[in-house]
């Protein structure tokens, strides 16, 4: 047998993760499986499928075998799973060959399953790696975990103890909805009496809507299935408008400020890299494949540009990480913590002053200007902006029918020349224009281009001080400008939540000028965008709208995310004569992201009012949240306070800790999904179905215990819309029932099958090989013939990916033109609830500020707080990770890293315990590292670690049996909580956000480090 052969049929495949397959004899009876430790060492696990003597391939009898998704962490990939029929238990994971997330050439869509298996086998597999990260990889702990909670629990002692004791589904579901004396500390309302839609739930403040926002309800909206399950129940059904998300102290605030760069709305977007032609990158508070992309898909990326375009890239970072470190083109460029901006105006300012910057690109005002030059894209760097204080339009563009030169479009100066003509004229703008002239009125009036405001803006500030508040050199920065330049659209600049500081909003916004002035957005090699999933809410049945669903049009959630003009408060200081600003507490109108910690900051205040009821699926506001304050700790852990809350999860984790009832919840291989990819560039959707037996509960009907069931119950016994017998319109005119779990996801999944046209007709031998038979069972009864014949397509490939021709000449394919933003009109219209001042239209450089615009640096002086803290994220940690027993080997603590001069400044030594302290934060007791790896004067710190108080660290007591908390998972220091508040805010309880926006700040803050 030649060597060739034998790798083939012994299946030596790829890395970590891909499939196993195994060298057989098809005249040899295959053994029984065994259930078996899969842990211990000399117990090999039967591979997926094996190869006969005579080159056939057969799957493993005993074993089935499924595509999937993973949910790991929030980027998303697909899985290749593993089942043990026998024990209904996974045996392993691997990565998915048609997602792009898992496979560095994703299988043709059409490719039979059967096939799919057998190119991942021998040298086949060296090209098509269906790889999944560590995360991925050990998620087959999540359905068995011994900690995770599988019954219904009520608590037994005080809010927070951790005692609890086991009931029926049917008994929690009656005390939730009808309350009562429920734990011996007087009566609790129940769900029943606090929905109040006939009264105002703060009276003479109509803006803040009904009473039912008493319920507040937090959830994971990155699970797109049932997050949308979980959004219609709470909003459309119940009628309240406080759903809470991570969004705000994740990366939203990049993301809306990016926005401002792309289009004239206000959205959330986000670039990544095209890794397939890129040449040269910029990554800011970030790495490639640290976070915010699928770390397999980038892997994949940065390792064959280095190999095959000799890719050069820049780390503007506190923190060494590995990707920058192990490679020779790469440079490392040690920030400050929170001084991102300083280091981008540098770089802007040189490029403007130098000229490295794509002129032909930025010249482009319009789309016909931009498709006569060979652009996709056009910009508004040339358009005229109106910079005369007293005029009625100052800060807007100057319009062409004040002009006498046509209607509201706006208006340049002709390249080449004084005259001054219609943007939409097809003629190139002249991009540094500051001049008076006169309107059709007579008007003297001082027009200024975008891109001069910008220049003027970057030049408002010495490359001195960009240097010593960035750390940079004005040399280092100078020669990421002249890179840029030359590399032009072939150049990247990338990031992501890295940046969260009071100027995160702004941060985003840089990311997407940078790319403007390079002309990579949406070019072959620079700037890409995925092309959006594929949602189910709308198609052949209406799942996005209610018959008679509460409205909440014009409500305001006790965020304040809206427009503090339109609030009562300021009306009623106006029609006193009073100057409305500032406001009384921060309203967020560029972001309404439905922070979920600002949302708790606004009950522990009371103000605009107190929730009665907290709802709590799969999220953690209490751990996540960086500077949330003990005083919504202790409102929470207090019913006199928070009278009802029910936590919904597969974990205890330290918000739903202190919950009055736990609901066990499938986990995320018990259950239906159609998700979108972080990473991908494909038109597609990640899609999964339970591939084994929900370890939960079961009801007196024989349903397992869930988040859904648990929901329509609540729906049915109060008779709220949306539920029920015919609760949902087919499109054919039939109404379709939603009385259970598989009722929403059949329906869900129809929806999203049919909007794919490429998916193809499932065989008898996909069936097999793809475990559609136990995947369709639950679904087959709820679908038409032609419903289930699409459903059982998507599920056979996990999914739908669209690999089609990547590029058009010089850009991407399907990529439509933009007005790309270099100044944001819409910006200026806002005002900053406090000042009254309004919002730039272009991107700007100060000092972090709190809410009243004092200075961080006038309340926490450097002279009692030296070092700025920096966090991030570590590659194999992620939201429910810390519950998986490899994460938990591979990755049992973090550190405290500081630069080994910085911390012999300070007098502390590598290996000291130490304690991180802060204005008014909690403190936090690590381990300290030091190296040359850090930026001076910095302290960084992985987040993720330290749950001493969640999934399975925390001691619990159960029917009055004690089970003590495993203390691997609890290693490490958490560290969100020691981050301070806004001291300028009066309420007692407080955070620390962005100026502009309201998203939390993490990154730059002033902190003082001692020996613990």
């Amino acid at each position: 047998m030649d060597r060739r052969k034998f790798l083939t049929r012994a299946g030596i495949v790829s890395v970590a993760g891909a499939a196993t397959v195994a060298c057989g004899d098809k005249g040899h009876k295959s053994g029984p499986v065994r259930s078996q430790d899969v842990a211990h060492f000399g117990h090999p696990i039967p591979p997926e499928c094996q190869q006969g003597s005579d080159g056939q391939w057969q799957r493993t009898p005993g074993i089935r075998t499924a595509y999937s998704r993973c949910f790991s962490c929030y980027n998303i990939c697909g899985l290749r799973v593993r089942i043990d029929e026998a024990s209904d238990k996974v045996l392993k994971v691997g990565g998915n060959p048609y997602c792009e997330n898992n496979s560095g050439a994703p299988l043709p869509i059409d490719t039979a399953v059967k096939q799919s298996y057998v190119a991942l086998a021998g040298e086949a597999g060296l090209e098509n790696r269906a790889t999944t990260c560590a995360k991925g990889a050990s998620c087959a702990d999540s359905v068995d975990d011994e900690r995770r909670v599988t019954q219904v629990l009520k608590r037994a002692g005080k809010r927070g103890e951790g005692k609890w004791v086991s009931i029926s589904y049917e008994q929690a579901l009656s005390e939730i909805v009808n309350g009562g004396d429920l734990f011996g500390e007087g009566h609790v309302e129940g769900l029943r009496a606090v929905r109040q839609l006939d009264k105002q739930v703060k009276p003479g403040f109509p803006e803040f809507g009904t009473a039912a926002n008493h319920l507040f309800a937090t959830f994971c909206a990155e699970d797109t299935l049932r997050g949308s399950f979980y959004a219609r129940f709470m909003q459309q059904s119940w009628g309240t408008s406080n759903l809470g998300t991570k969004h705000a102290y994740c990366g939203a605030a990049q993301a809306t400020g990016f926005a401002l760069g792309m289009s004239p709305g206000f959205e959330e977007w986000l670039n990544d890299v095209d890794w397939e032609n890129v040449e040269y990158g910029l990554f800011m508070g970030t790495s490639p494949g640290s976070s915010g992309a699928s770390l397999n898909r980038v892997g994949r990326g940065l390792a064959d540009s280095r190999v095959d375009r000799k890719f050069k890239y820049v780390c503007v970072d506190p923190l060494l990480r590995t990707t920058v470190a192990a490679d020779t083109n790469a440079k490392w460029l040690a920030v400050k913590p929170g001084q991102d901006a300083a280091f981008s105006f540098g770089v802007i300012r040189t490029m403007l002053e130098e000229g490295w910057f794509n002129k032909v690109h930025l010249e482009g005002a319009s789309e016909k200007a931009a498709k006569a030059a060979g652009e996709l894209n056009y910009t508004n760097a040339g358009h005229l902006v109106v910079m005369d204080p007293k005029h009625p339009n100052y800060k807007g563009f100057a319009k062409a029918a004040d002009f006498g030169l046509g209607g509201d479009e706006a208006l340049i100066i002709k390249s080449g020349s004084q005259t001054l003509v219609s943007a939409e004229s097809g003629d190139k703008a002249e991009l540094f224009v500051s001049k008076t002239l006169k309107d059709s009125k007579g008007r003297r009036v001082k027009l200024v281009s975008s891109l001069s405001l910008l220049r003027e803006e970057a030049q408002r500030t010495s490359m001195k001080v960009y240097a010593e508040q960035s750390g940079i050199s004005a040399e280092d920065m100078r020669q990421v400008a002249k890179d840029l330049g030359h590399y032009g659209r072939k150049a990247c600049i990338a990031g992501n939540g890295g940046t969260n500081s009071s100027d995160g909003f702004v941060m985003g916004w840089i990311w997407a000028t940078l790319n403007t002035l390079v002309g990579s957005h949406d070019a072959k090699g620079g700037a890409s965008y995925g092309n959006g999933p594929i949602g189910g809410m709308e198609g052949r049945y209406d799942l996005a709208n209610i018959a008679d669903g509460v409205s909440l049009d014009g409500v305001v959630n006790a965020c304040r995310d809206g427009a503090y003009e339109s609030s009562t408060e300021y009306k009623q200081k106006v029609a006193k004569g009073q100057n409305p600003y500032p406001a009384s507490t921060p309203w967020h109108e560029a972001l309404p992201a439905m922070n979920a910690a600002e949302q708790w900051t606004s009950h522990a205040n009371a103000d605009p009012y107190r929730a009665k009821v907290l709802f709590n699926w799969r999220n953690n506001f209490l751990y996540s949240a960086a500077s949330i304050s003990q005083e919504v700790v202790a409102s929470i852990a207090d019913p006199k306070r928070l009278p009802l809350i029910v936590g919904i999860d597969c974990h205890m984790n330290e918000t739903n800790r202190y919950a009055d009832y736990f609901i066990p919840d499938r986990s995320m291989l018990e259950e239906y999904a159609a998700d979108r990819m972080w990473g991908s560039h494909m038109l597609g959707v990640v899609a999964a179905s339970p591939l084994v037996t929900p370890r939960t509960v079961k009801n007196e009907r024989g349903q397992h215990v869930c988040m859904e069931q648990l929901l329509i119950d609540i729906a049915l016994e109060m008779k709220l819309p949306g539920f029920g017998k015919g609760a949902i319109a087919h499109a054919d005119g039939h109404q379709a029932d939603l009385l259970c779990f598989e009722d929403w996801h059949a329906k869900y999944l129809a929806n999203v099958a049919a909007q794919c046209e490429g998916l193809p007709k499932v065989t008898a031998e996909d069936r097999e090989w793809a475990g559609l038979d136990y995947a369709m069972k639950p679904l087959t009864p709820r679908l038409t013939p032609a419903e289930t014949s699409q459903v059982e397509s998507l599920l056979s490939r996990g999914g739908y990916y669209v690999a089609d021709d990547r590029y058009d000449g010089d850009f991407i394919k399907g990529a439509g033109a933009k007005c790309l933003q270099i100044y944001h009109e819409a910006v200026t219209h806002l005002r900053h609830a406090y000042s009254g001042e309004r919002y730039p239209g272009t991107i700007t450089y100060q000092e972090h500020k709190f809410w009243n615009g004092d200075t961080w640096e006038s309340h926490w002086p450097k002279s009692e707080y030296p070092l700025l803290f920096s966090s991030y994220k570590a590659t194999v940690r992620s939201n429910y990770a810390v519950a998986y027993k490899r994460i938990a080997e591979i990755s049992p603590t973090n550190y405290v890293y500081m630069n080994q001069d910085t911390a012999n400044e300070q007098g502390l030594n590598d290996g000291d315990n130490v304690k991180l302290i802060t204005a008014n934060g909690k403190p936090a007791v690590g381990l300290l590292q030091t190296d040359s790896g850090v930026a001076k004067g910095a302290v960084c710190v992985s987040h993720g670690f330290g749950h001493s108080q969640g999934f399975g660290a925390d001691n619990r007591v159960i029917n009055g049996k004690s089970v003590p908390g495993l203390q691997e998972r609890a290693g490490g220091v958490a560290i969100n909580q020691m981050i301070p508040s806004d001291p300028t805010r009066q309420a007692k309880a407080s955070m620390l956000n962005d100026y502009w926006t309201g998203a939390n700040c993490r990154h730059g803050v002033p902190v003082r480090v001692e020996k613990a």
